[in-house]
């Protein structure tokens, strides 16, 4: 049609169209991948925060489940319940009236600050005790920053409490409805329970129907039987100091809590006043949560605002939340909405630029999107070395080019996470040891090698002796350096590339990889006896202190050809080895086995 047109005319008339036709196509698919980029970079980051703020609770509640299993076990604490239930029972019939008289309405210091007041001056055996323990309670509650810590006897009186308040001094079993009357009910009910029970919030009454939640522990006296139960008050302000950090959430996001009742479990940013068990929460996605399920997608919240959510279940010792992570969609699409206007901007320009340009625009449109052609390509063959040279572009050609430079960071980092995540599912994260998982795959691949050059492969099972008397003695955090420092050295004993793992709290696997013959395994068990029995130094106590090891041996195919006999041979022969005196290693096989202590290795 253009046959009678002039070719001075008709050249730049075809290149101007074909010109815009491409730079139309060119600023669409920018916008696109752009587009979809935006959505992407929104959901990972997302579900990064939400992940965060996960790690950020279980790190918190995991302190407190450990804080008061090991609490309540403390002779600090067993003595404080049996001086406080002796002291009890001298008090006057009317307990309630009396304590809260002297304690609450005759207390010096204001209400909040009521655990300032040491004692008493009714010179009772109990205001004795409250003198003598009522400081470590309070250093205990700052320290974990709880909002309360109880003393419950066994028929359900609090005798005692560290903030004064009109709970003090009464019996739960008077209001059953209560969430420190059910955690201490769960605790009761079930006497041989060796794990804390937590009981979801709810209206407290005594903090002025405030919502509490309540971790509670049996404690036991010196001879194992149940003298009362150890509570925690989890403090309000910890919970929305982790779920409202805003950094990273924009000026729309937000991380928040959902009970099992469909109401939040931590204050909104968006609400003045409060929002636990106040604002009902009753979204497709808390309920994906609630299925078990995790991931992210498109909702109306519980504002009827549509934004993006991740959401993902958290279990709190068998009390499920969802916790979710959101922010508005038009704060989401903000980049694109200004990208588009960008499109349109140079697409004006670059119409007006091509009518004088012509064919020189086209050339210089031309070659850098087979560059990109060519990028995308490899790109999409996961090439992530790709030199992407022309994102310092300014037109939809760059923009395309930063989309795809963001592209490849984003699959370069999710490669790097990925390598993270494996390694600490593989991994012992105390001792940087190949956890249980990783050493029964190694074994399984070192056997199938073995199976066909008709080699051997040593398994040897060590698990620690006075470990455990060390470990309740100074502390967990001696222990850990203790296992740290056995894993050294069983490492230096050991060649390069022979297999040391962690397998349990004190336990560990040892596979060695090269042909030994039986008197070699029992030179390398005797050096590894010799490896522990060296003084351990630990911070944190001012004495040397001292294990022992006992080691079982087992040979492939010499005692057994499958993995599963030959650990369990392995580990037969470690508990013989127990048996006998422990510090000594057995060989699995030997009649009688033979044994060595470390005295006999010289």
């Amino acid at each position: 049609m253009l046959r009678n047109v002039r070719i001075t005319w008709k050249f730049p008339l075809v290149m101007i169209s074909f010109a815009l036709l491409s730079a139309i196509a060119t600023g669409v698919i920018a916008y696109i991948q752009a587009t979809h980029a935006i959505y992407e970079e929104a959901e990972a980051k997302l579900y990064a925060l939400m992940e965060s703020r996960e790690a950020t609770l279980r790190q918190y509640f995991d302190v407190l489940e450990k804080d008061i299993l090991f609490h309540a076990q403390s002779e600090l604490i067993v003595e404080a319940l049996e001086d406080f239930d002796a002291a009890w029972e001298t008090l006057p019939a009317d307990r309630t009236e009396y304590l809260q008289a002297l304690y609450i309405a005759q207390n010096p210091f204001a209400a909040g600050q009521r655990d300032r007041y040491l004692k008493a001056d009714d010179q009772s055996a109990y205001s004795a005790a409250h003198a003598d323990h009522h400081a470590p309670f309070l250093s205990l509650s700052m320290a974990r920053e709880l909002y309360d810590v109880f003393l419950i006897d066994l028929d359900g009186n609090i005798v005692y409490t560290a903030l004064k308040e009109n709970d003090f001094a009464t019996n739960l079993r008077d209001h059953p409805t209560s969430g420190l009357y059910r955690a201490f009910a769960a605790v009761i009910e079930t006497p041989d329970k060796i794990t804390p029970v937590f009981s979801d919030f709810q209206p407290y009454p005594p903090s002025d129907d405030q919502p509490a939640g309540f971790f509670a522990m049996l404690v036991s006296g010196a001879d194992g039987k149940p003298i009362g139960v150890l509570a925690y008050q989890i403090a309000i302000e910890k919970i929305n100091s982790i779920m409202q950090v805003t950094a990273g959430m924009g000026d729309t996001g937000e991380t928040y809590l959902v009970g099992p009742d469909w109401k939040m479990r931590s204050d909104s940013r968006f609400f003045s006043g409060r929002s636990i068990l106040q604002t009902e929460v009753d979204t497709q996605a808390v309920r994906w949560a609630f299925d078990g399920k995790e991931g992210s997608d498109e909702i109306t919240d519980y504002r009827g605002v549509v934004v993006y959510s991740a959401y993902k279940p958290i279990d709190v010792l068998g009390v499920r939340w969802a916790i979710m992570a959101e922010v508005d969609k038009d704060e989401i699409l903000a980049p694109s909405y200004v990208l588009s206007s960008y499109l349109i901007v140079s697409g004006i320009i670059i119409a007006s630029t091509i009518a004088v340009l012509g064919y020189l625009l086209a050339s210089d449109l031309s070659n850098p999107i087979r560059t990109m052609a060519t990028a995308m390509a490899r790109l999409a063959e996961n090439d992530l070395s790709t030199n992407i040279s022309v994102n310092e572009r300014r037109d939809e050609v760059g923009l395309m080019a930063r989309a795809l430079v963001h592209f490849r960071s984003f699959a370069i980092e999710r490669a790097k996470m990925q390598e993270r995540l494996n390694h600490a599912a593989n991994h012992d994260s105390l001792t940087g040891l190949p956890n249980r998982n990783h050493s029964i795959e190694h074994l399984q691949q070192l056997l199938e090698k073995r199976k066909a050059s008709n080699g051997t492969v040593t398994v040897m099972f060590a698990d620690l002796d006075g470990f455990k008397a060390v470990n309740d003695k100074h502390g967990h955090h001696v222990g850990d350096q203790i296992l740290k420092e056995v894993s050294n050295r069983f490492r230096y004993v050991l060649r390069e590339n022979d297999l040391v793992a962690r397998i349990g709290g004190d336990e560990f696997l040892l596979v060695i990889s090269d042909t030994m013959t039986s008197p070699d395994c029992r030179s390398l068990a005797g050096k590894l006896l010799k490896s522990v029995q060296k003084l351990f130094t630990a911070s944190g106590t001012s004495e040397d202190l001292s294990i022992s090891v006992s080691i079982g041996i087992a040979m492939y195919p010499k005692h057994a050809t499958t993995i599963t006999d030959l650990l369990r041979k392995a580990d037969e022969a470690m508990y013989l080895a127990k048996r006998r005196g422990k510090n000594q290693y057995v060989m699995y096989g030997d009649l009688p086995p033979v044994e060595s202590k470390l005295s006999d290795q010289g």
